[in-house]
């Protein structure tokens, strides 16, 4: 596979995230679900210069002083998906929320897989469930599982 870059997204970038994210149907911005496509704190992942994989976070008020974030989408091409791509995505968004302040990040998923992929590889755990406004990601799951990790513990872990 050739390299991968993990690069800020831009403004010029929009069609491309938008077919990366209809590849696993999480296009449907405007929505309740996501009101916006905010690129402020939003990766892309290019190879060649051409657009496969897409994440996104948004910082969140502190609870008690802990900094927090919540990620917004991750979506790699189907073409493209079990090379790694969507860690090195959900990698960078982590890192990104930590250099902004947050300890905790926040993440919905609805696909079982990807539940077990959080937990195993970057440390969350579930903390509840969230009824779905639209239907995003798997169309007869009608719930989010809500995941949280701590951080810095993850960043220490990985650090060594």
């Amino acid at each position: 596979m050739p390299d991968i870059a993990i690069v800020p997204a831009r403004d010029e970038h929009k069609d491309a995230i938008m077919a990366t994210l209809e590849s696993a149907n999480m296009h449907h911005i405007p929505s309740k679900e996501m009101p916006s496509l905010d690129l402020s704190h939003a990766f892309v992942a290019l190879m060649d210069g051409v657009v496969v994989g897409f994440s996104g976070i948004k910082m969140l008020a502190p609870v008690d002083g802990v900094g927090r974030a919540k990620t917004t989408l991750l979506a790699v091409l189907p073409e493209f998906r079990k090379h790694g791509i969507g860690r090195m995505l959900q990698e960078r968004r982590m890192l990104a929320a930590i250099d902004l302040g947050a300890q905790v990040l926040i993440t919905n998923a609805d696909r079982p897989e990807t539940i077990g992929w959080y937990k195993k590889h970057f440390g969350y755990r579930e903390v509840g469930h969230v009824k779905k406004d639209h239907e995003f990601g798997l169309a007869d799951v009608h719930e989010w599982t809500t995941l949280e990790t701590d951080l810095l513990t993850w960043r220490a872990s990985h650090d060594g």
